[in-house]
């Protein structure tokens, strides 16, 4: 019996494209597709497939969240994740996950798009070159962030880097504005980032933030201080 596997994809011309490799090159039944999570969590309840081809920039929410959602309706789901998303922090997500694989579908081909998916259906992990790098890349930076900044700090930093103010991070996470300004500084303690522009920058190099999310701060806004110095 062929094996069962769901596509929740955003763009449609790629939905497509992913469905003929599956159907016409690996065999496999295609029972549902979805253009959100919402759906394509709904489709993965329903038919219950050991597949699924997960976009993890999905227009109602993000794809780390619905692949943990998959693997708590069944840890041996097989997710490979298509996205075009290579920056530090995203892959750095992907590699803690428990997604079988990734493929940076901005830069590579169709044959490694077929190779991965058949490397994750025979039960091995598969990852593009860029997760490799960036892997390498965490473990010889002293101050690579999952070495300096915990996982609260990580969330927070995905707010701040988006230009959000204490007030509206605290609002977002319940949490007191001075609770926000004392995370605030402590990230950037450990960055070694003086202003906000520099948080900022930072963010949305890493990957934390993204320049389509951004909102700038006014010039005067106690967010936008650098952080008072260190005591000893």
């Amino acid at each position: 019996m062929p094996m069962k596997i769901v596509l929740i994809e955003d763009q449609a011309m790629f939905r497509d494209l992913l469905k003929k490799i599956c159907r016409e090159h690996f065999h496999l039944t295609v029972v549902g597709e979805a253009e959100d999570a919402a759906t394509g969590l709904a489709l993965c309840r329903r038919h219950k497939p050991a597949m699924v081809l997960l976009d993890l920039n999905l227009p109602d929410r993000d794809g780390f969240a619905v692949a943990d959602d998959l693997l708590l309706l069944d840890p041996d789901i097989l997710i490979l994740a298509v996205s075009s998303e290579c920056d530090d922090y995203t892959l750095y997500r992907v590699l803690n996950s428990g997604m079988r694989g990734y493929v940076d579908k901005g830069r590579q081909s169709v044959e490694v798009l077929k190779e991965a998916i058949d490397e994750v259906l025979k039960g091995r992990i598969f990852f593009t070159e860029v997760v490799q790098q960036v892997r390498q890349r965490l473990r010889t930076e002293p101050n690579a962030f999952p070495k300096v900044l915990t996982e609260r700090e990580q969330q927070l930093l995905t707010l701040l880097g988006g230009g959000m103010g204490d007030e509206e991070v605290g609002a977002a996470l319940k949490l007191s504005r001075y609770t926000v300004r004392f995370h605030r500084h402590n990230i950037m303690n450990k960055l070694n980032l003086h202003r906000g522009s520099d948080l900022i920058r930072y963010a949305v190099t890493k990957g934390f933030a993204k320049l389509n999310s951004f909102r700038a701060l006014p010039a005067d806004s106690p967010s936008t201080r650098a952080p008072p110095p260190r005591t000893r």
